[in-house]
């Protein structure tokens, strides 16, 4: 599907076509509504509002293959007024010298695939994109990511901010010499700007934001909240459900018992691939069925089921007997080249299932999604990978083998990189002779899979692996997975499907917690968190911390109430050094209050943090991380969200101060530090149930 087909299903009422056009844009236009509106909920506003106005005028679109730089403009438009209302004086067509009414905008190479590689951590890329887009106006800011992102021309600009041609021109002027203040600041404080002009150089640093938040599944976690808000407002697919609603309002609660309400969320929170394509609206929101509807038809398929029983029963009941189960065989190691396919060794599979897409699309994967699977499958583990790195251009892009991509790959799409296709990726992916090259943008994790066991029958395949996935921010997360995999054509089997493997093991109590009676859920809170605390002492399995060399060896805990439940959260603490600050490495461990006593309740994943804090409106926890490089104190948000640790260092920051202003005082006096104890004393729960 491409964007031409895309709009004509959208056009027609089909969920498919918006589902499309969604999917692959709003990645790029949240990101570039959140530097326009530098804070997250507005950033969302805008763009729900911008989708909408898109979706309910896609007749005036005359081009389809422009629809990105279409929704760019409305994006633009929308963050304007926004911007507007807050300040109506900004965006007004001011008058400019005749030296700007005569010049021509010079634009300098900003090409970020002719500039040189850049070596920054995450942090110090988005401290960097915050100092450099700080330094320009609301209406700078505008301009320059319109017209050097967006590719607008300068008459389009003018347009959409109802102001002349040379203010454009002006704007965009003055914000380049902004940049070059700024970055000439930045230089004396210290920064290493590798000797990139200022412009180009916040290219770069832009593109490698927005591709770390992408891989992170920061965007797909945005993706994700803003969809109620646009399907639900779109004319055409509440006329298709049989829902009259006027242009612009709301559709009724019916619509979410519709076909074009029913949809599942797919977009991954924190996932390798930095989304998961779905083509229908249907697979985007939570599902949600008619009462009414679900009654008459569990009534109906009974009804067919006693009559089926009644006639068919006593003829069945000998071919059943006759059915046998497939055989089912045991993978042996050196069977793998003979049924993967590519042909790929145990170990080779291992690393697919580590580096790969963590699921399967049932609609297949998106462009975004192969940018993404290259960027991990070529530039992980170079000594293990099954992809040999053939060196860099000119250009300082990596050249990475053609026929070995395509043979990984083959072992779970039949996808493959060819001259014909390779521009449909991204302008930034290209096939020379036997090399496919590509910027590597920088990852943030390291992932390892050990295949356990497997069996195959002539029909299906299932590997079952310990998937880990281990980054500076989170530090270590475990899981057990299994991957289904269905033969092709040529007798070698692919994978369709990856799945978590559900089981009690994740909550499972270990012996010495077990002894003061989880099993029989009569222990109290109190002593479940000793147990625990216990165990962490003694190193046992499931209560280890990642292994960091800036680990110190010791242990520590507090509790808190992070969900305001009622139930006090134990929160355990690996203490660590980060750069020249102490900090530590948090699990936390919960309890479910079920009819018979408590139950002990893992909160998933671990997670780096600096300086905690207990937030004065009860939610969560909050981590303050202190910049040498700028002076300036960042906080975040530590929450737990379906049973799993968010937020923190990897998420948007909530709040930002200098150090010693009133915002730094007030934060320090409304937000009580955490106090530590240490992990052998245990007066800490005197005060548990």
């Amino acid at each position: 599907m491409d964007f031409r087909e895309a709009i004509s299903l959208a056009q027609a009422g089909n969920e498919r076509g918006f589902g499309y056009l969604y999917e692959n844009t709003y990645r790029s236009k949240y990101y570039l509504a959140l530097q326009y509106m530098k804070n997250e909920e507005t950033a969302k506003d805008v763009v729900q509002e911008a989708y909408i106005k898109a979706f309910s005028n896609l007749d005036k679109l005359q081009n389809p293959e422009v629809f990105p730089s279409w929704l760019g403009t409305i994006v633009a438009n929308t963050a304007k007024n926004a911007l507007v209302k807050k300040n109506p004086m900004l965006f007004s067509d001011v008058a400019v010298d005749d030296e700007a009414e005569s010049f021509e905008y010079q634009i300098e190479d900003d090409n970020i695939d002719n500039q040189p590689e850049l070596s920054y951590t995450k942090q110090e890329t988005r401290d960097l994109v915050h100092e450099l887009i700080n330094a320009l106006s609301d209406e700078q800011r505008i301009c320059m990511l319109m017209f050097h992102i967006e590719g607008i021309s300068i008459r389009e600009i003018a347009e959409t901010l109802n102001c002349s041609d040379n203010t454009v021109k002006s704007r965009l002027n003055y914000g380049r010499k902004n940049l070059k203040i700024k970055a000439e600041e930045l230089q004396k404080k210290g920064y290493k700007l590798y000797s990139v002009a200022p412009l180009p150089l916040l290219l770069l640093l832009l593109h490698s934001d927005q591709t770390a938040m992408s891989l992170d599944g920061m965007l797909g976690i945005a993706g994700k909240s803003m969809i109620n808000g646009i399907f639900r407002q779109i004319p055409i697919l509440n006329e298709t459900a049989g829902i009259s609603a006027p242009k612009g309002t709301t559709a009724k609660a019916g619509f979410l018992h519709t076909t074009a309400g029913k949809i599942t969320a797919l977009i991954m929170g924190v996932c390798i691939t930095g989304g998961v394509a779905f083509y229908g609206i249907t697979q985007l929101l939570p599902d949600e069925k008619e009462p009414v509807a679900e009654t008459e038809t569990k009534s109906t398929e009974q009804e067919v089921s006693d009559t089926e029983s009644e006639t068919t029963a006593p003829e069945q009941e000998p071919s059943v007997q006759e059915e046998q189960p497939p055989t089912e065989q045991t993978v042996a190691d050196e069977e793998y080249p003979n049924l993967i396919a590519g042909n790929l060794t145990k170990e080779e599979l291992e690393y697919v299932l580590a580096y790969g897409p963590e699921e399967i699309p049932a609609q297949g994967f998106s462009e975004t999604d192969y940018q993404n699977l290259l960027a991990w499958l070529c530039c992980s583990k170079e000594e293990e990978n099954p992809i040999t790195y053939l060196g860099k251009n000119s250009q300082y892009k990596y050249q990475y083998s053609l026929v070995d991509i395509n043979r990984v790959f083959s072992s779970f799409t039949d996808f493959q990189f060819t001259q014909d296709n390779i521009g449909s990726i991204g302008s930034g992916f290209s096939i020379v002779g036997e090399a496919l090259e590509f910027a590597v943008p920088t990852l943030s994790a390291e992932l390892n899979a050990a295949i356990t066991s497997a069996v195959y029958t002539d029909t299906e395949m299932k590997v079952y692996y310990d998937y880990t996935k281990t980054s500076y921010e989170l530090g270590t997360t475990n899981s057990k997975k299994v991957a289904t995999l269905k033969p092709t054509e040529d007798g070698l089997y692919r994978i369709v499907k990856i799945e978590i493997v559900t089981d009690d093991a994740a909550s499972k109590v270990p012996d010495e917690a077990a002894a003061v009676s989880p099993a029989a859920n009569t222990a109290s809170m109190k002593q479940i968190y000793q147990g625990v605390l216990q165990s962490v002492q003694n190193q046992e399995a499931d209560y280890t911390f990642s292994e960091m060399e800036a680990a110190t060896g010791a242990y520590q805990y507090f509790t808190t109430d992070m969900n305001g439940d009622g139930i006090q959260e134990l929160v355990v603490g690996a203490e660590n050094t980060v750069d020249v600050f102490m900090g530590h490495y948090i699990r936390v461990y919960s309890c479910e209050n079920t009819d018979t006593g408590y139950q002990l309740k893992p909160v998933q994943g671990d997670m780096q943090t600096i300086a905690l804090h207990i937030p004065a409106d009860g939610n969560g926890l909050y981590d303050s991380y202190f910049s040498r490089g700028t002076g300036k104190t960042s906080v975040y948000r530590i929450s737990i969200q379906n049973g799993t640790l968010a937020g923190g260092l990897t998420s948007v920051s909530e709040q930002e101060f200098t150090m010693g202003d009133s915002a730094a005082e007030a934060f320090q006096n409304g937000n009580q530090i955490v106090e530590w104890r240490d992990i052998s004393d245990l007066a800490g729960l005197d005060g548990i149930n």
